[in-house]
């Protein structure tokens, strides 16, 4: 009996050595998975934002950027702070940056765009978006239109029709079109007035398209940035 037992003991014994050693084999988060991310400059010239330094975490990883220029970054996941400084400035005690986002989390698998841009009453501002990295299905991709210009409610439409309800200052909006070639053009909310001319695009696979719309309806020059994200199915 005490044999017998003992057998026992050490089966029991195996089993749980053999499931902690199975735990610990079992692979780990590493800390330095990266992230993709964008840094959009959209404010248009003469709003104090003509050439800008971008940092992330203080860290320099775009220098001199100029309106309507767009920078696709890595990063280690974890949180994240995007600042836009003037030309030559760079972080410090002393020292104040033009924009800075929130501390944001930037998870595996994500993609994420800062957009500097300006509110609907010409104020810089900064901007997040949670960029779409999947298909749409078979066939399909994402179209995305982000209203990031100094002006009102936008009707956009593609080839003619309209698309979505009207998009405020600084709003997003998505849908799924097949693959094709498409045009893209808005007008002032409630209007007939074109604050957009026909914007021609191609939507195919393995890619989601973004559209953003920016600059300063004061200005009149509106204008379009296309900005393409990998897609996987």
């Amino acid at each position: 009996m005490r044999f017998t037992r003992k057998i026992a003991v050490l089966a029991i014994a195996t089993i749980t050595i053999s499931g902690i050693q199975a735990a610990q084999a079992r692979p780990k988060a590493k800390a330095n998975e990266l992230v993709s991310y964008s840094v959009i400059h959209a404010i248009p010239l003469s709003y104090g934002a003509d050439v800008v330094d971008v940092y992330a975490n203080n860290i320099l990883v775009v220098d001199n950027a100029t309106p309507g220029s767009i920078k696709n970054l890595t990063i280690s996941r974890g949180n994240a702070t995007i600042s836009f400084y003037a030309n030559g400035i760079v972080p410090g005690p002393t020292t104040t940056p033009l924009l800075s986002s929130t501390p944001t989390y930037l998870s595996n698998g994500g993609n994420f765009s800062f957009v500097a841009h300006l509110s609907a009453d010409e104020k810089p501002k900064l901007s997040q978006f949670k960029n779409m990295v999947t298909e749409a299905g078979s066939k399909r991709s994402w179209l995305t239109i982000r209203h990031v210009a100094a002006a009102t409610a936008l009707q956009f439409r593609t080839n003619g029709n309209p698309v979505f309800v009207p998009l405020a200052n600084s709003i997003e909006r998505k849908r799924s079109l097949a693959f094709g070639s498409y045009t893209i053009d808005a007008l002032y909310s409630d209007t007939s007035t074109v604050a957009i001319n026909p914007y021609s695009l191609s939507l195919q696979k393995g890619t989601n398209v973004v559209l953003y719309v920016w600059g300063a309806k004061s200005k009149g020059n509106l204008a379009v940035l296309k900005q393409d994200i990998g897609a996987r199915d």
